[in-house]
This record gives structure tokens, C-alpha cells and sequence, in this order.
């Protein structure tokens, strides 16, 4: 399951090659982002979703860089010995008045549910200040008020449009603040459903090699940072943070259960650690898991790096939509499946929550009808 990008298997994504910075971090350049396809074309999916890819795509690198500068600049040994959440909290911000302000410019039509609001950063006037000059550095214009209504438009409960986008600016708090793995969550929905995701992981290298890690802050020394990306019946594809290509990626084939890596969280704790450790006994599960914070889970399984990821908190918790749309069409489109611990297909359509789901089981198509029949059989949702 090793990726190993060549020559061959990369192609352009453009005609121009050319790193990250010459790209998209001019200070003017999402601001010049222009055109309005508001308009959706009757044909649905037959829309191939290009310009959408696009935008979306150049947002996200920038967003990448933002939230590196961020952490640079933020993140020290201080903050993290006092347990200082505040540079992530900067991170969020900044990295969510990015992404709407270019996707706003270039598709007005098309409202967001974020997880950030403007009411919790007032309360804040230093935090404020930090985003506000951040920003500021990719989009020069930008106001005080002018940043505020930016994260406001995240604020949606539910919306009536047909598409819509859904973003968490930085998935992976505790990851942020170890210098470690956190992704910038993005997916455009159509109907309620998933059609365009993408997973910024900084932090990320372009493969993991075959021997099971403890943690992947093994593997990243000096780390490239990737952005994973997939439109739905196109595929799925990852290109490196400062190189303009990009590669095809699909998941496992593994079929053995003993063999299955799992991917979890980077601390196992509590309810979903237990039960984790029951599906693992039974199954007789011999290799070790892959431990990462933050929808870089999504990126482990799609790119065949893990075979599955099995998350469930509690029987009651609901999951928040922003956490898993993106990694779930990426990981569905690199082969694998996504559903709930019931087997239902994850249901966007209930406002911010999941809230007609339990849980979220992800594998490869081999691998997730043997969970599933796992699950049932442990009675793991009878359990009081």
C-alpha cells in the first residue's frame, strides 16, 4: 500500500509548473478571483465541477500556508506547556476568512456551514487583533467588519440552496499544537451530498513507508505537506503543498482482518477506545494502528497508508458535518466506503450534526462488510 510517486504517475495539474508561493500567495490573489457560477447547470454532475476544483483548490493551498505561518509564529514550547489553545483558535479564524472570502468572490450563490462564528471572536479583542493581521497578509483590503461578516457567513444552521460548501478551517486542535497532524477540511454538497472534498494536511508526507508507526510524528521530519482532493466520479488525487501535480490514489485491497491497520485517534481514550479494542480482539487483529489526529484518518485510508477507521464516541454523540464530508467523498472516490456503525449511508441533510447517524465506520470494500457484521455481532449498539 506504499505510494510511490514517479514521473509516470504524476500529471499536470496546469500547463505551468511552478511552487506554492509563485501560485497562490501573492496578497492580491484571492481577491482577484473572479466570475460567478452561482448558476447550477441542469445537467448536475455532468458539470464537471472545474472551476469549483479550482478555486477551491488554490484556497486551500493558501490556507495551508496561513495556517503554517500561523503556527510558526504562535505555536511554542511556552503555549504548549501551558496548554495554550490560543494559536489554533488564530489558525481557525484566519484560515476560515480565506477560504469563504475567496469561494464568496468567485460563487456567490453558494452559502457555507463552518464551524467558526464572528460572536466568539469579538468576545476576544487579542485573539481578533492576531486574525485580523494574519488575514491581512492574503488579503490587504480586508477590514475589522469586513473580516467579521466574512466568518459570519459560516454561521448557517441549515440552508435551502442546492449546493452549498462545508468547511472546518483547522480539524485537529491538539495535532496543531504538537506541531504535529491537523487538515483543512473543505466539501462542496449538492442535494445534501458530497461532490467536491478536499484535506490540506500540511504536515503530511507523500507516503508512509510499510512498516506500522506508533505515531506519525515518525514521518515527519521535515514534512512536504499534501492536499488531498476528489470530485465525485473523477477519482481520487493528492499533490504535494509546493509542486503542481498531482497523483492518483485508491485505496487497500486487504482482505484478511487479521492484517487490517487501523488508523485512530493519536490518544485512545474512553468509550471508542474500548470499543475499538473489541473489534480488534475479535477480529485477531495483529498490526499495530496508525495513531493521527484530525481527518488525516481520511487521508490514511484513501491513500491506502491504513485500511480502516472506525470511529464512535458514544452511542449518543453526534458528529458534526465539517469533521468527515470532505474525507468521506475523497476516501469513497479513492474505492473505499463510508457509512455509519449501522451501515447507513451518512445523512448531511439534518443541519450542522449528524444527527441521523452513529458513529462512522470507513474501509476498503473488503474490509467494511466484515466490520460491519463485527459490529452487529459484539452488539456493540445494544450497549447501555
Amino acid at each position: 500500500f506504499v505510494i510511490k510517486p514517479t514521473k509516470a504517475t504524476f500529471y499536470s495539474l496546469t500547463s505551468v509548473m511552478g511552487n506554492m508561493a509563485s501560485q497562490c500567495l501573492p496578497q492580491n490573489a484571492l481577491a482577484q478571483v473572479e466570475g460567478d457560477t452561482g448558476k447550477i447547470p441542469s445537467s448536475g454532475l455532468q458539470d464537471t465541477l472545474d472551476e469549483e476544483r479550482s478555486v477551491a483548490l488554490k484556497a486551500v493551498l493558501t490556507a495551508c500556508e496561513a495556517a503554517r505561518r500561523v503556527q510558526a509564529g504562535l505555536v511554542s514550547e511556552e503555549t504548549i506547556s501551558k496548554d495554550d489553545k490560543s494559536p489554533v483558535t488564530v489558525g481557525d479564524y484566519t484560515v476560515q476568512a480565506i477560504i469563504i472570502h475567496a469561494l464568496a468572490a468567485a460563487f456567490p450563490a453558494y452559502p457555507f456551514i463552518a464551524e467558526e462564528d464572528r460572536a466568539t471572536l469579538e468576545e476576544q479583542p487579542d485573539v481578533l487583533a492576531k486574525v485580523l493581521r494574519f488575514t491581512k497578509d492574503y488579503i490587504p483590503e480586508i477590514t475589522q467588519e469586513g473580516l467579521l461578516s466574512t466568518l459570519d457567513k459560516g454561521s448557517n444552521e441549515m440552508v435551502s440552496a442546492r449546493r452549498w460548501w462545508t468547511l472546518d478551517p483547522i480539524d485537529g486542535t491538539l495535532g496543531f499544537l504538537r506541531r504535529d497532524q491537523y487538515a483543512v477540511a473543505l466539501a462542496l454538497m449538492e442535494d445534501n451530498k458530497p461532490i467536491l472534498g478536499l484535506l490540506g494536511c500540511p504536515s503530511l508526507k507523500l507516503e508512509v513507508d510499510s512498516k506500522p508507526k506508533q505515531s506519525l510524528s515518525e514521518i515527519t521530519e521535515d514534512p512536504i505537506g499534501c492536499v488531498l482532493f476528489a470530485v465525485k466520479g473523477q477519482g481520487a488525487f493528492m499533490r504535494p503543498l509546493s509542486i503542481n501535480d498531482e497523483i492518483p490514489i485508491r485505496v487497500s485491497t486487504k482482505a484478511d482482518p487479521q492484517q487490517i491497520i487501523f488508523t485512530e485517534s493519536f490518544v485512545a481514550r474512553g468509550f471508542a477506545h474500548e470499543v475499538n479494542t473489541k473489534i480488534v480482539e475479535h477480529l485477531g487483529v495483529t498490526a499495530a494502528p496508525l495513531r493521527v489526529d484530525s481527518q488525516c484518518k481520511y487521508a490514511m485510508v484513501a491513500r491506502g497508508d491504513s485500511d480502516a477507521y472506525l470511529r464512535l464516541s458514544s452511542l449518543s454523540y453526534q458528529e458534526c458535518i465539517w469533521d468527515h464530508a470532505a474525507g468521506a467523498i475523497i476516501v469513497e472516490e479513492a474505492g473505499g466506503v463510508v457509512t455509519d456503525w449501522r451501515g447507513k449511508p451518512l445523512d448531511y441533510s439534518q443541519g450542522r450534526k449528524l444527527s441521523a447517524n452513529v458513529g462512522i465506520l470507513c474501509a476498503n470494500k473488503e474490509l467494511h462488510p466484515i466490520l460491519l457484521q463485527t459490529v452487529e455481532k459484539l452488539g456493540i449498539l445494544e450497549q447501555k
